[in-house]
């Protein structure tokens, strides 16, 4: 072999030992990135376990350790703890006042609800509002009015079939009342419709025995759903 083939040789080898370092090299910075990725998003997973004052720990220990300015991060968590605050306080607020304004009102970790007798809002077999409800339904735009609460206006019937009249069953009785309910609410009251949900259920949910003149009575009725804030 002359000088000139053992010089390319030696230089082809070169290049390749070069090319090998270069690949390792390489492969050892994405292994690297991957594996902080992979802590990075394990610790925000471990975070949605935290309670609020412990994710607030984490939360500044996270911002020291990443270089990050703590304070603007405590600033953050603190508003947004305000803002959950407010949100209990106008909640427990329309709890409180729903009571003190209404007869049948049922709370639980999803809703408040206040029960109204449907005698008291409609005619029988009708789905125009009466005068007299009026006034409730004042009440309960006074309750929503000024917040961002969804409302779901349910309507049941009790289980005796619809005979004449404009409705061929009490599915489109209980429908045709709830919307008229929400009508109201968003034409005389201005509520924001966007909020608004009228379903109806007919005879299918009832909460007392239909075989009786007071259960009966009791079925009847129109239910509004004030869904809380999560």
């Amino acid at each position: 072999m002359d000088d000139l083939e053992y010089s390319t040789l030696e230089e082809r080898n070169n290049s390749e030992g070069d090319n090998n370092k270069e690949t390792k090299l390489w492969m050892i910075i994405y292994t690297d990135m991957v594996t902080n990725l992979m802590i990075f998003f394990l610790m925000l997973y471990c975070l949605t376990w935290l309670d609020d004052k412990d994710r607030l720990i984490a939360a500044s220990s996270f911002a020291e350790t990443f270089g990050g300015r703590k304070n603007e991060i405590l600033e953050t968590e603190k508003g947004l703890e305000k803002k959950r605050q407010q949100e209990m306080d106008e909640q427990a607020n329309i709890e409180r006042s729903a009571k003190q304004l209404f007869s049948n009102v049922q709370v639980n970790e999803e809703r408040i609800k206040i029960v109204l007798p449907s005698p008291v809002l409609f005619d029988s077999g009708k789905s125009n509002l009466k005068p007299e409800a009026i006034s409730a339904l004042r009440e309960i735009s006074g309750l929503i009015r000024d917040t961002q609460n969804r409302v779901v206006v349910e309507g049941h019937t009790d289980s005796i079939p619809v005979s004449g009249g404009t409705f061929d069953s009490n599915w489109e009785l209980s429908s045709a009342r709830s919307f008229s309910v929400i009508q109201y609410l968003i034409d005389k009251e201005r509520i924001d419709p966007r909020r608004l949900s009228a379903l109806g259920y007919g005879e299918f949910r009832p909460v007392l025995d239909n075989s009786t003149p007071e259960g009966r009575a009791g079925n009847r009725r129109i239910e509004i759903n004030i869904i809380k804030l999560k």
